[in-house]
C-alpha cells in the first residue's frame, strides 16, 4: 500500500546538486551501494567487509550536532523519490543532494529496499553504534521473500530488529501512517506516525530495562518532535495525539501531550497557545459550548491541549503577557483559582483596569481629592496596581490623565503622606527596563498628540529615564519626535539636560530644531543653561548663532553683555542685528558698543556697510538714552547728529552734484526719531 505525501518541492530557481550537500549525497551513495553488496554476499564476505569500511565513521562526521537523519518516500501523481529530512533545516530530494544521471540510477534501487519491506520513513540517530549501523544495513539488504512489498514483510523487518536490540533506528511502515482522514501537514502526519510505531515497540524490546525504556521513552519524544519547528505544526501535532495514545502501554493518552508540552520551551509554548486560541476563537468556541470529557470533538481535543500549556505556563512561573491571560481566561482554559499568586494578581489587576476605564472620570475625579480625607488608601493602591497594566495596553492618555490628577491632588495636599508614597511606587513601578523601551520606542508615533501624553509619562519617570531620551534624540531622523524627546528631556532637567545641552552642536545638524531648542530654553528660564548655549555662538550656522544670542539674553540679562559685544563681529547681519536689540534692552554704555554704533552710522570704511535693519535698530538703541545721564544723552546725540551730514561724492560728477544722504530714508526717519526722544528736533 502505497501512502501520499505532500513535501514541498524545492525552488525553482534552486540548482540541482550542490557542493554543499556533498558529504550527503556521498554517505547516500555510500550507504546504498553498501544494501546493494550486501545483498549479494553474506555479511562476513571480504567485499561486503570492503563496503561497509568507513561507512559508519563516515556517518558520524556528517551527522555532527544534528539528532537523526531521515529517508522517506514522497509520492505524487508523477513521480517517486526519496526526500532526505534531518540535515538542512528544510527537506532535501535525492535530486538536490546527487548529480542527475547518478540520483536517476540509485534512486530506483534505493526505493527498491523501501518497497521490499513495504516501508515508508527510516530514521538513524545519531547515537547509534557501529554494530547497530551495520546490523540495520544487513537487515534490509536481506534477499526478497514471497511477502515482499506486505504488511508481513514490514512484520518480519519489525522482528529481525527487537530480535537484534536495534532501538536507534526509527522505522515507518506504510500500514502505521495515521491520521489520512483529519488531512493533515505531511510533517505531522509522519510525527504522528512514527511516534506511535516507535512507543508501541518499546515494551517488546525484552532485553531493555525499565530504566532503558524510560530513557528511550523520553528519547523517542524529544527525537519526534524536534522537525517540528512552527507553532502551527506543534498545535497540529497535540491536537491529534489521540491518534497515537489508545494502544500503547508505555504511556495514558493524556500523558503523551502532557510529556510533549513539557519538552517545550516558554517561547514555544506561547506561541502555540496563540494558534490554539485562534483556531478556537475563528469557530466560535468556548469551553462552555466543548461537550465532555472524553469526547472526540476536534474542539475538545484543542481546549484540552491548550489547558495543558496554560498549567504548564503557570507551573514555570511564566509571566503571561495581558492578551494571552485574557485569552485563556475568556476561552477559561486557566481558572482564576488555580492560578499562583503572582498571575492571580496580575489578573485582578487588569480587572480593576477595566473598572477604571469604565468609569475614568469619577476616578480622576476621587485622584484630585487624595490627602483630603476619604477611601484615600484603597484609590491609591488602585493606581499603583492599574498604571503598568495600562502601560503595557498603550492606554497612554488615561496614563497621563492619571498623572495630571496626581499633580493637582500633590498641589492641594503637599504634606500628604498617602500621596507621597503612592507617587514613589508608581515611579519606582514604570521605570522598569521593559517599559522604557516600550515608551521610548512608541515615542516614534507620527502622531503628535500620543507623542505628548508619552512626554508627560517620561517626565513623571524623571531622570531615570535620562538616558534612554539622549539615546533616543541621537538615533531619530524624524525632526519632529526630536523635538518632542527633547521636550521630555527640558522638562526633566537638571543633569540629564545638561549632559544634553553639552552634546547637541554634535547630535543636531538642522538648524531649525536647534534654534526650538534655543528658544524654548531662554522661556524655560534656567540660567544653568547659559554656559552650553554660549558654545553655539560659534556655530556655523549664522540662524542657530543668533537664536543662541536670544536665549542667553532671556536667561542673563545684562550678563549676557559680554557675549552681544563680540555678537558685533559676526559676518552674519542677522546676528549683529540681534545683538544690537539685546544691547538696546540693557542701555549697553560699553564703549565697543558705542563705537560700533558710530562707525555704523558713519558709514566707516574699516568695517561692511550695515543694512537698514541693523541701522534702525542702532537708532533705537541710541533714543534708549534718553533716561541715561546728560553726558550719555550728549554721546548718542552726536552719533546720530553725524549722521545726518551729507557726503561729498569723490568723482569729478560728483562735484557738480554736491553732497548726497549718507542712508536710505527710512534710516533718516529713525534718526530723526531717536533725536526727537533724546530731546533734539532736527529738520528735513
Amino acid at each position: 500500500m502505497e501512502t501520499t505525501l505532500l513535501v514541498k518541492p524545492p525552488s525553482p530557481t534552486t540548482p540541482f546538486h550542490s557542493e554543499v550537500h556533498s558529504d550527503l549525497a556521498d554517505f547516500t551513495l555510500g550507504l546504498i551501494k553498501a544494501m546493494l553488496r550486501t545483498g549479494y554476499y553474506a555479511p562476513d564476505h571480504p567485499e561486503a567487509r570492503k563496503t561497509f569500511a568507513g561507512l559508519y565513521e563516515q556517518f558520524k562526521h556528517l551527522i555532527g550536532t544534528r539528532s537523526e537523519l531521515t529517508y522517506l518516500v514522497q509520492t505524487t501523481r508523477e513521480s517517486r523519490t526519496i526526500i532526505i529530512d534531518g540535515y538542512d533545516l528544510t527537506p532535501l530530494s535525492l535530486d538536490q543532494v546527487m548529480m542527475r544521471g547518478m540520483a536517476d540510477l540509485f534512486k530506483s534501487r534505493f526505493l527498491e529496499f523501501f518497497d521490499r519491506w513495504n516501508l515508508l520513513s527510516f530514521s538513524l540517530k545519531a547515537d547509534i553504534g557501529a554494530e547497530e549501523f551495520y546490523s540495520f544495513i544487513v537487515l534490509m539488504s536481506q534477499p526478497p521473500t514471497a511477502s515482499q512489498g506486505t504488511p508481513e514483510a514490514a512484520e518480519r523487518l519489525t522482528h529481525a530488529f527487537l530480535d537484534q536490540h536495534i532501538l536507534r533506528i526509527s522505522t515507518v511502515f506504510n500500514d502505521d501512517v495515521v491520521g489520512k482522514h483529519r488531512r493533515l501537514p505531511w510533517r505531522v502526519e509522519m510525527a504522528l506516525s512514527r511516534l506511535r510505531r516507535d512507543l508501541r515497540l518499546l515494551p517488546l524490546y525484552k532485553r531493555a530495562t525499565p530504566e532503558q525504556i524510560q530513557r528511550v521513552k523520553m528519547q523517542v519524544i524529544d527525537d519526534v518532535i524536534r522537525p517540528v519547528r512552527t507553532p502551527g505544526l506543534l498545535k497540529d501535532l497535540l491536537v491529534n495525539c489521540d491518534l497515537v495514545a489508545h494502544d500503547i502501554a508505555v504511556l495514558e493518552g493524556a500523558e503523551i501531550e502532557r510529556e510533549i508540552v513539557g519538552s517545550l520551551s516558554e517561547e514555544m509554548l506561547v506561541a502555540t497557545a496563540w494558534e490554539l486560541v485562534k483556531d478556537l476563537e475563528r469557530r466560535g468556541t468556548t469551553q462552555a459550548k466543548i461537550p465532555g470529557e472524553g469526547s472526540s470533538d476536534e474542539a475538545a481535543r484543542r481546549w484540552s491541549v491548550l489547558q495543558e500549556i496554560a498549567a504548564r505556563l503557570c507551573s514555570m512561573g511564566s509571566t503571561i503577557e495581558d492578551n494571552l491571560l485574557e485569552a485563556l481566561l475568556r476561552q477559561q482554559a486557566l481558572p482564576l483559582e488555580d492560578l499562583p499568586p503572582d498571575i492571580r494578581r496580575a489578573v485582578e489587576a487588569r480587572q480593576l483596569t477595566d473598572a477604571f476605564l469604565a468609569r475614568k472620570d469619577g476616578y480622576l475625579s476621587g485622584l484630585t481629592q487624595i490627602g483630603q480625607g476619604g477611601a484615600e488608601t484603597e484609590l491609591a493602591s488602585m493606581v499603583h496596581r492599574i498604571v503598568p497594566v495600562l502601560l503595557r495596553r498603550k492606554e497612554y492618555p488615561a496614563v497621563a490623565d492619571i498623572l495630571r490628577a496626581v499633580n493637582k491632588a500633590r498641589h492641594l495636599s503637599p504634606t500628604s503622606q498617602v500621596l507621597e508614597e503612592m507617587v514613589g511606587l508608581v515611579s519606582q513601578s514604570v521605570a522598569t527596563e521593559d517599559t522604557l523601551t516600550q515608551l521610548i520606542n512608541d515615542l516614534n508615533s507620527p502622531n503628535k498628540d500620543r507623542r505628548d501624553h508619552l512626554v508627560e509619562i517620561l517626565v513623571f519617570i524623571g531622570p531615570r529615564a535620562g538616558l534612554r531620551l539622549l539615546e533616543a534624540f541621537v538615533t531619530s531622523d524624524n525632526k519632529a519626535v526630536r523635538v518632542s524627546t527633547f521636550e521630555a528631556i527640558q522638562r526633566i532637567g537638571g543633569g540629564v539636560l545638561q549632559t544634553f545641552l553639552s552634546q547637541l552642536p554634535e547630535i543636531e545638524h538642522e538648524w531649525l530644531v536647534i534654534c526650538h531648542i534655543l528658544e524654548a530654553l531662554g522661556n524655560l528660564g534656567d540660567a544653568s543653561a547659559a554656559q552650553p548655549i554660549s558654545r553655539l555662538l560659534r556655530h556655523t550656522d549664522a540662524h542657530v548663532r543668533q537664536a543662541a544670542l536670544g536665549a542667553l539674553f532671556k536667561l542673563e540679562g545684562a550678563a549676557a553683555e559680554a557675549g552681544l559685544i563680540q555678537a558685533l563681529r559676526d559676518r552674519e547681519g542677522g546676528v549683529r542685528q540681534m545683538a544690537v536689540s539685546c544691547l538696546k534692552r540693557i542701555r549697553s554704555l560699553h564703549p565697543k558698543a558705542l563705537e560700533f554704533y558710530a562707525k555704523a552710522l558713519g558709514h566707516d570704511p574699516s568695517i561692511a556697510p550695515e543694512t537698514d535693519a541693523v541701522l534702525i535698530q542702532v537708532c533705537q538703541a541710541l533714543a534708549s538714552f534718553q533716561t541715561l545721564s546728560a553726558d550719555e544723552n550728549a554721546k548718542a546725540k552726536t552719533i546720530l547728529l553725524s549722521a545726518l551730514q551729507p557726503v561729498q561724492q569723490k568723482s569729478v560728477l560728483g562735484w557738480f552734484k554736491g553732497r548726497s544722504s549718507r542712508h536710505s530714508e527710512r534710516v533718516e526717519t529713525a534718526i530723526r526719531e531717536a533725536l526727537v526722544a533724546l530731546g533734539t528736533s532736527v529738520s528735513n
